[in-house]
């Protein structure tokens, strides 16, 4: 064994060991530092790795988050659209209903204006056939009732009833619809005779047509004069049935008389007569207007000249002119009304 004898302390130390101990104590420190090193590496590749890790994540965070907006972006505007497209179909259905209310209500107002202007007219013939026909019974047929709109029952001076005219008014479009039902309400009533009294007809009718046997259809203007003509048969035909009790073919014969055709010409010939003569009418008058507005407007510049004239020789002779009282001009309130017409008229 070799040993060696410390300076230091005096003590014996073994060399073996001492240069062990040292050759340990300096691969101790060795490995340290190169476990040191490799720590330090690791730790440097950790943060490498962790940095890299981050900044992955980082980057996936963002991809995962613009598509998660994208998607909630996408979806947002799908579910904006879906509400405006409900909206819209909203809005078309309201506006659909709405437009069928109005034609509703448009349609009910023709309608009910259409009716009141018939009721207008019917409560207007029927105050006419009251005011005309005195004698005669006239009834109104109730609303929603079964049959025409008014029953005539002429009656004779001694108020002994004579016959039944009947009568439906109209105001819409003509339908020829209207005279199998007229017809029909004619037999139930067991009327002698009925009109029609449209304010529109076919243009091959005018303001009068017999439409078959015992019906006729008129224009208001023409009604009286109608009924006034179909009362007087039904009158007539009522004396000649008292004076002829039991000769029905005397009956049947002026029936079909008052039914066909010369009948007709001649009822026809008076209406025309009548209307000819409202035209007539209707000319004078217009005329003597005309002719009664020239001669006020001669009448009228005479006086202007002679009240010009007047004021001139008053002018010359200096007043000296005897004054005319009905050529002068008026006094008082007049006098100053007429200053005042001359000052705003200047």
């Amino acid at each position: 064994m070799n040993t060696i004898i410390c300076d230091q302390c005096g003590n014996e130390i073994e060399i073996d060991k001492a240069l062990e101990s040292q050759i340990e104590e300096r691969v101790l420190a060795s490995e340290r530092h190169k476990h040191q090193e490799e720590l330090e590496k690791i730790k440097g590749d950790q943060a490498k790795v962790t940095k890299s890790a981050l900044k992955e994540a980082a980057e996936l965070a963002q991809k995962s988050l613009a598509e998660r907006e994208a998607k909630i972006r996408e979806a947002a505007e799908k579910a904006a659209a879906e509400r405006v497209h409900l909206k819209q179909l909203e809005l078309e259905k309201k506006l659909s209903d709405t437009q069928k209310s109005l034609e509703e209500a448009n349609r009910k107002a023709r309608q009910g204006s259409q009716q009141s202007q018939g009721e207008v007219l019917e409560l207007e013939i029927e105050k006419q056939l009251a005011a005309e026909f005195p004698t005669d019974l006239i009834e109104e047929v109730k609303k929603g009732a079964r049959g025409a709109d008014i029953k005539q029952t002429v009656r004779t001076m001694s108020l002994q009833k004579a016959g039944l005219l009947l009568w439906e008014v109209k105001n819409g479009r003509w339908q020829p619809a209207w005279i199998a039902k007229f017809k029909a309400d004619i037999r139930e009533a067991k009327a002698d005779m009925g009109i029609i009294v449209s304010q529109e007809m076919p243009d091959d009718y005018g303001d009068m047509q017999h439409l078959e046997q015992n019906t006729w259809a008129v224009k208001p203007k023409l009604a009286l004069v109608l009924a006034s003509t179909l009362r007087s048969a039904m009158l007539r035909i009522n004396d000649i049935n008292k004076m002829n009790v039991g000769k029905d073919a005397k009956m049947e014969a002026l029936f079909a008389f008052v039914s066909g055709p010369e009948f007709r010409s001649r009822v026809e010939s008076i209406v025309e007569n009548y209307s000819n003569l409202q035209v007539e009418l209707e000319k004078e008058k217009r005329s003597a207007q005309l002719r009664w507005s020239k001669q006020e407007k001669s009448i009228r510049s005479v006086i202007d000249n002679t009240i010009g004239m007047y004021g001139d020789l008053q002018g010359i002779t200096s007043q000296a002119l005897p004054a005319i009282e009905s050529l002068e001009p008026d006094t008082g309130d007049d006098a100053e009304t007429l200053m005042i017409e001359e000052d705003s008229n200047s």
